[in-house]
């Protein structure tokens, strides 16, 4: 599902580094870091995480823009970002008004052997995402510890980890 654009796109695809971000989520839930999802087995559960996976993108989204002019979204890539949980993926394309809400993306291509055409994709789960977003941990730690990882060419990757950083830097001076 593509979570930006609100329109339900089934990838009903993983990603291969998604069980190094589950097992540092677990790890960081149990020092503390972050909090755990709640768990509810109710017949409407998988609906309720897919919204508050949602959820949690749009705050990612509404972040980004507000930390970053027009010019420097436009400079960034194309990217995906995965909430592993529920496989829950958005798309970011950035336009002069913001991440464009009606664009309809291609499936994320993961598994590419040629870096070039592997899409660009930051893993992480709504929990480490929440806890980012809320200030418990920096970026700078989301990455050592796995909680955050970006799959891409070594360009925007870079961009990426920059956008990431300066978002987090925005929000701490609001």
């Amino acid at each position: 599902m593509c979570a930006i654009c609100e329109f339900k796109i089934e990838f009903s695809i993983g990603h291969p580094l998604a069980l190094s971000v589950a097992v540092a989520t677990r790890k960081a839930i149990e020092a503390g870091l972050i909090d755990e999802m709640d768990i509810d087995d109710g017949p409407l559960s998988a609906a309720r995480k897919r919204m508050s996976s949602v959820d949690a993108l749009n705050l990612l989204q509404a972040r980004i823009e507000g930390a970053h002019a027009a010019q420097e979204l436009l400079d960034l890539p194309d990217f995906y970002v995965l909430l592993i949980e529920n496989d829950t993926w958005g798309f970011f394309h950035a336009t002069m008004e913001g991440f464009d809400p009606d664009i309809v993306p291609e499936m994320p291509d993961v598994a590419a052997t040629d870096e070039a055409k592997r899409s660009n994709v930051v893993i992480t789960t709504e929990a480490a995402l929440r806890g980012w977003l809320a200030g418990h941990f920096d970026i700078e730690r989301a990455f050592q510890e796995s909680l955050f990882m970006v799959d891409a060419p070594q360009t925007p990757a870079a961009s990426l980890t920059r956008m990431l950083t300066t978002t987090e830097l925005a929000g701490v001076s609001n």
